[in-house]
């Protein structure tokens, strides 16, 4: 993730900020809008100490103040941003390395649950209810009811969070894991896939999951194959390829 371009794209997202139900006050408002530039704009990557953000604090002084930018900001500011950008890979790395340790022991414990089945993949799936006989197939169109959550519990995306209803896609669509995961589900079935990060987003970063993180998706299989050849308009998932 480098840190200007996750500055610049959170500046895109004040309109929808601005949609958004809040205190009706013009300080509340401001207090907000900086919680709001804080968590989507690049600075929780940094991982800044105390005195680092009182520094960062004295930034916006001087600039309020009306101070200016040092003179050689053409030679200052590339090495300003590749130390930053450095600074969140290694961040980045880091937190990539503790969500593989955690995994670890995560998979551990998983692997002696009983009724748990495995594909050669690394897929690790439970069949709630067994469903019909119509399964889909690599590429066929699904329409399902889904929770995905972390290890922790973590929610990170549900069809309840877009208003309850059943999504449709296609199957190439979504990332490995749950694209072999749904071809287990037949019509009406219900299960619970275990992916593996090697089968989800490997060691990206996305919205709402850490790198090398094991996906735990609850699904309900509503239709398979409901349009024949004509394929379902795309919508997100939370499994989407990245």
């Amino acid at each position: 993730m480098k840190i200007s371009k996750t500055i610049i794209s959170s500046m895109a997202a004040v309109a929808a900020f601005a949609s958004a139900s809040f205190a009706q006050s013009g300080s509340d408002y401001i207090k907000t809008f900086g919680m709001h530039m804080y968590n989507s704009g690049g600075f929780a990557e940094l991982k800044l100490t105390p005195a680092e953000f009182e520094a960062f604090i004295q930034g916006l002084k001087d600039a309020y103040e009306g101070k200016k930018l040092p003179e050689n900001m053409q030679e200052y500011g590339p090495k300003m941003m590749e130390y930053l950008n450095k600074r969140v890979e290694a961040n980045m790395a880091e937190k990539a390395k503790e969500s593989a340790a955690k995994a670890a022991e995560y998979w551990k414990e998983l692997e002696k649950k009983e009724g748990l089945q495995k594909t050669a993949s690394g897929l690790a799936y439970e069949i709630i209810e067994k469903g019909s006989d119509k399964m889909p197939k690599e590429n066929s169109d699904v329409v399902v009811k889904y929770t995905g959550t972390l290890i922790d519990g973590t929610v990170f995306d549900s069809t309840d969070k877009h208003g309850g209803q059943p999504v449709p896609f296609n199957l190439s669509q979504v990332i490995p894991g749950f694209r072999e995961g749904l071809q287990k589900i037949g019509k009406g079935g219900k299960a619970r896939l275990y992916i593996p990060s090697k089968l989800g987003y490997q060691n990206q970063s996305v919205p709402g999951i850490p790198p090398n993180s094991t996906l735990i998706f609850d699904v309900e299989m509503v239709d398979v194959d409901p349009h024949g050849d004509k394929a379902p308009e795309a919508q997100k998932t939370g499994a989407e390829k990245k």
